[in-house]
This record gives C-alpha cells, sequence and structure tokens, in this order.
C-alpha cells in the first residue's frame, strides 16, 4: 500500500437520480443504488489492501455516503471497472429478469439498455498526498463534467413521447415489422404482465401462501403487483430499475440487501381470498404515499449538517495522522447516528419513513397518523420537538449544527416538484443563518409559505395562545396580521407592532425580539441568523433589522395558522384560505 497517498471517489448524478422518482418507492430504490454502488467500491479497495477512511462503515447497505476517501493509491482503472461492473450487473440482472419471467413479448430494448448500462454516470477520481489534497483536486476535477452524451430517446417517460418507455419494442425502428397491435395496446398489456408476475414473485417466495390457488392466488398477486407497478403506468429505464430492486426476488440476484416491510396477511384473509372475487390487500407491501387517492397532505423533509468543510479543515490542521483517525471517528459516528438513532426514532414514531440517512445528509417522509385518520401537521411538528435532541446523540453536536427543510404538501403536488420544495427549504434553513428548521406548507396552486426558525425556539408553536389566554385559535393572529399588512402597519421604521403581536399571543416569548436573541453567536442560533446580513457600511442597518423582524412575525402567524390551527383542517387548506372576520384589538394600536 502507497502510505503516501490518498485517493478520493464520487460519481454522479446523484441528486437528479434521486430527485426523478414518481413514488415513494422510487426513493428508496434510488437511494439503495448509491448506497450499493458506494459500497462496492469500497469492498475492492479493501480486497487490495487498502483502507477505507470514509465511509467508516461499508456494511450498512442503505446510507452509504458517495464520495469515498483511501488511504492508499486505488487505481482510477480499477476503481472505475469496479464501478462500472456493478452498474452493469444491475442493469443486467433487471432486464434479465423482466425477459425470463414475462416472456411472452419479442423483445428488441437490448441496446437502449446497454446504452444505459454505460452512460448513466458520471466518474470522478483523484490523489493527493493529503486527504485534503486528494479532496481538492477531485473537487476541481468535477467543475469540466464527466459526461458522455449519446442520442437518448427520453430521460424520463413523463417528460418524453412513447419513445422513452421501457416496452418490448423500444428498440424496434423497422416500421414494416411493427406490430398490427398499437403501441399503447401493447404497452399496457406489458405492464399488466410485469406487474402480474411481481406478485407472483412474492407468492412464490413466502410459505404461508401455499394454499392459495387459482382465482384467489390471481387476485392476491394482481393487487400485490400493482404495488410495486401499476399497468398504467409508463416507465423509462433508469424508473424501471428504481423500481426493480425494490423486489427482493431481483435485488437477491444482485445480492443488494434492501429491507422492507413484508405483507403480513392473517391465515382468515387467506381463506377469504380462496372464497371472494373481490379482495382488498389490508397492508401493501411497501406502504406508498397515497396523496392523490387519499386527498392526504404528506410531510417531507431533507437535512444536512451545518459547516462540515470548517470541522474537516480543523481537522487537517491537526496533522495527517491526527486528520486520518478522526475523520474515520467522525464518519462513523454520524453513520452510526444515522441507523442507530434517526430510523429507529422515525419507526417508534409511527409516522413514516426515512428514505436514506447517509451520514450528517438524510431524507425522510411523513405521510401516516400514529393514531388514526389522516396525519396532521401538528404531529409531524411534534415529531421535530425532539430531534435537535436527538441530532446530539452522535457525540459532535459542539462541531457541527443541523438544518432542516420541511415541506407540508398538498395532495395534487407532484412529487418531484415536492422534492424541490424540500431542497429549497434546506438551503433557507442555512442562508437564514444554519442550526434551523424551515417550515414551508406547499399548496396545491404551487404557491408556499415558509418561516425558518432556530431549533432552541421552535416550542414558541406550542406556546400559542389566542386573546383569551385560553385556547390556541390561530385565526385570531392570522387575522390580525392580514388586516395590518393590509394596512402597510409593518414598516421598516419599527417593530412596535411586532413586538405588540409576540406579547399578546406568546405570552412566554416576550424576551424573544430582545437583542440578545438577534443574531448568532458561539453554541446559540438567533432568529435572524448572522449579523452580516443586516449590515451597511460596517455596522447594522436599523432598516434591514425592522424589516427582518417584521417579515419573520408575519411568517410566523402565516405558517403556524396553516400548521397548527384547530379550526382548519389539511385537507381544505389552500393558498386562499378564509377566515371569518372577527374585531381585532391590534387595529388599536
Amino acid at each position: 500500500m502507497n502510505e503516501s497517498c490518498y485517493t478520493a471517489i464520487t460519481f454522479a448524478p446523484v441528486q437528479g437520480f434521486i430527485e426523478k422518482s414518481r413514488k415513494l418507492r422510487d426513493l428508496y430504490g434510488s437511494s439503495f443504488l448509491l448506497s450499493y454502488l458506494s459500497r462496492i467500491l469500497c469492498q475492492a479497495a479493501i480486497q487490495q489492501d487498502l483502507k477505507v477512511i470514509s465511509p467508516a462503515i461499508i456494511d450498512v447497505t442503505q446510507g452509504t455516503p458517495n464520495q469515498i476517501i483511501i488511504h492508499g493509491l486505488f487505481s482510477k482503472a480499477d476503481a472505475e471497472a469496479t464501478f462500472k461492473q456493478g452498474w452493469q450487473n444491475i442493469v443486467e440482472t433487471c432486464r434479465q429478469w423482466i425477459e425470463e419471467q414475462v416472456s411472452v413479448f419479442d423483445y428488441c430494448w437490448k441496446r437502449e439498455w446497454k446504452d444505459w448500462s454505460h452512460y448513466a454516470w458520471e466518474f470522478f477520481w483523484a490523489t493527493g498526498d493529503t486527504i485534503t489534497a486528494a479532496k481538492e483536486a477531485l473537487n476541481d476535477i468535477k467543475r469540466p463534467r464527466d459526461w458522455v452524451g449519446i442520442n437518448w430517446k427520453g430521460e424520463s417517460s413523463t417528460l418524453s413521447g412513447t419513445d422513452a418507455i421501457a416496452w418490448p419494442k423500444l428498440g424496434l425502428v423497422n416500421p414494416k415489422i411493427r406490430p398490427a397491435k398499437p403501441e399503447k395496446q401493447e404497452i399496457e398489456e406489458f405492464y399488466a404482465a410485469l406487474s402480474q408476475k411481481l406478485g407472483e414473485s412474492y407468492l412464490d417466495r413466502s410459505p404461508k401462501f401455499k394454499l392459495l390457488k387459482g382465482t384467489g392466488r390471481e387476485i392476491v398477486a394482481q393487487k400485490i403487483g400493482e404495488a410495486i407497478i401499476t399497468p398504467r403506468e409508463h416507465l423509462s429505464i433508469p424508473e424501471l430499475i428504481k423500481r426493480l430492486i425494490t423486489v427482493d426476488a431481483v435485488a437477491e440476484k444482485i445480492q443488494l440487501e434492501i429491507k422492507h416491510p413484508s405483507i403480513e396477511l392473517s391465515e382468515e384473509f387467506i381463506q377469504k381470498a380462496l372464497q371472494s372475487t373481490t379482495i382488498e390487500i389490508p397492508e401493501k407491501p411497501f406502504k406508498e404515499v397515497n396523496r392523490h387517492e387519499e386527498e392526504s397532505w404528506t410531510g417531507w423533509f431533507q437535512g444536512d449538517g451545518d459547516r462540515m468543510g470548517k470541522y474537516l479543515q480543523e481537522l487537517a490542521a491537526e496533522g495527517e495522522e491526527t486528520e486520518r483517525e478522526e475523520l474515520t471517528k467522525f464518519s462513523k459516528a454520524l453513520m452510526d447516528w444515522g441507523e442507530k438513532d434517526l430510523k429507529p426514532y422515525m419507526k417508534d414514531s409511527k409516522l413514516g419513513r426515512i428514505v436514506y440517512a447517509g451520514g450528517d445528509d438524510f431524507m425522510g417522509v411523513l405521510f401516516q397518523s400514529a393514531t388514526s385518520g389522516k396525519l396532521t401537521a401538528t404531529e409531524c411538528l411534534q415529531w421535530f420537538s425532539d430531534f435537535h435532541e436527538l441530532w446530539k446523540k452522535h457525540g459532535y453536536a459542539d462541531k457541527i449544527t443541523v438544518s432542516v427543510g420541511f415541506v407540508w404538501a398538498a395532495p395534487n403536488v407532484p412529487q418531484r416538484d415536492v422534492l424541490q420544495h424540500g431542497r429549497e427549504a434546506e438551503q433557507s434553513a442555512k442562508k437564514c443563518g444554519r442550526d434551523r428548521l424551515a417550515l414551508r406548507v406547499l399548496f396545491n396552486s404551487g404557491n408556499h409559505l415558509e418561516w425558518v426558525c432556530p431549533w432552541r425556539f421552535l416550542d414558541i408553536l406550542s406556546a400559542y395562545r389566542d386573546r383569551s389566554q385560553k385556547t390556541q385559535n390561530w385565526a385570531h393572529i392570522y387575522q390580525d396580521v392580514a388586516m395590518l399588512e393590509a394596512r402597510h402597519a409593518f414598516t421598516k421604521q419599527q417593530i412596535n407592532i411586532a413586538e405588540a403581536l409576540v406579547d399578546i399571543y406568546f405570552p412566554g416569548y416576550k424576551d424573544i425580539l430582545y437583542r440578545k436573541n438577534w443574531f448568532n453567536t458561539v453554541g446559540s442560533a438567533g432568529i435572524l441568523g448572522e449579523p452580516e446580513n443586516h449590515y451597511e457600511q460596517g455596522e447594522i442597518s436599523q432598516y434591514k433589522f425592522n424589516a427582518a423582524v417584521n417579515e419573520w412575525i408575519i411568517n410566523l402567524a402565516k405558517v403556524g395558522f396553516h400548521l397548527c390551527s384547530n379550526t382548519s383542517s389539511s385537507s381544505n387548506l389552500s393558498d386562499s384560505s378564509t377566515v371569518a372576520q372577527e374585531d381585532s384589538s391590534l387595529l388599536k394600536i
């Protein structure tokens, strides 16, 4: 091993691979694929007697970061060959499984699958005498990118026509031998057959279904298959791959240890299935977020550690050996946190699940109530109430804080838009000063409201009291703010009205607008973040400060109303929500 050298490796597109996902199952598939490709690179390096510094843990399939630091020289030829072989194995396994299991079709698509196996990723490799030098070299190499373009017929079947859909005749270009059957009909027949076979593959692997035969078996297989791929769906090749690797029969062929809940069906259900032709699966093999079907609002969050680069620079200043050891400990602590703290915390809440947790980078979705009925925003806020304490469990909270973006999304917003807003909300949390949570309400129209709050002040939402001091009717402050805005009462010359609103509606937080809580200090986040954001000519601009304070209180009232109001249900909220007009004592201020 060349101990005087460090190798840094990463690959892309990463974010794009995740964001082009239709369902929660796709997000899971994306996350596991990224982790799997990282894992095989780490294993290949270890087989050459090289030490993987980061990620420190490679026996966790989900959540393995895609930036790899290796102590020693892991040649580019070996690394790239390992990566390409791993991805090609995934692609070929998925294609072969389909052709073997759904063999009634003539397949002309081999070339298109081969193209995706060769040109779907960018691969970056660099070396350096130190860890910092290797990472800097990797960043330099990434700037010009490493993309080989071919004449794609379409990267997403929702953005292109039928020529982007993965179906048996995808590669058939000679019109003389085109089948007489319409394309649309054959595509639908293919996806219906594939869906049915996916359901059957589950039954074949489960001994408890041995009693199911004939019509009963077909119906159960159909229901299970529709939970994975519905006959109505038209997927591109990469979308189809993401969906297939969540199926045990396919994942095992790739040696991908993907874990998700199995169907738990009682003997009573099985007997009913044998006697009836109209049955419903009580629990799907993979819980989907049926936002459109059930008109349910859902909560999506995305988080990232703050100032990671600064901490890693501090490690580099302590010397090569110390940096190497501490980076390994740090990587292990964060990955352990995701696996042993974050995931169990989500599981115990019974509200949803973690999509991925790659160290300090994580994402999850809240989609079901822990008790009964539809999920409420209040339950989501309760989940976040202890999150900051949970973050501290990895032991590095004094070194890195965490910024999280949370989106409370209306049922008819496309998932891709929800994910985009999640990233934007996370960036809002960082831009507003880090160490905070950005709450965003996303309406069906595409409009949104946002309020960003330091973790230490998040319980201000539960401290709200209306003028009677007995209830939490957020309609009162919502009305007052709307009327005051209409009368242009919030001006950059003063914050008196903002202070009065806090005094009336948040009696336990009278000092939140005091100077000591304005800006970030060492170990403490202020409501307005970094002071330099409010500087002009070297000193704080009172006008900028006043405008920021007023905006913070206004957004608190609006977002609080939509997330915490007892008088408004999530099912009928919209960006044109109206509330009954009442007399406002604030109008007399």
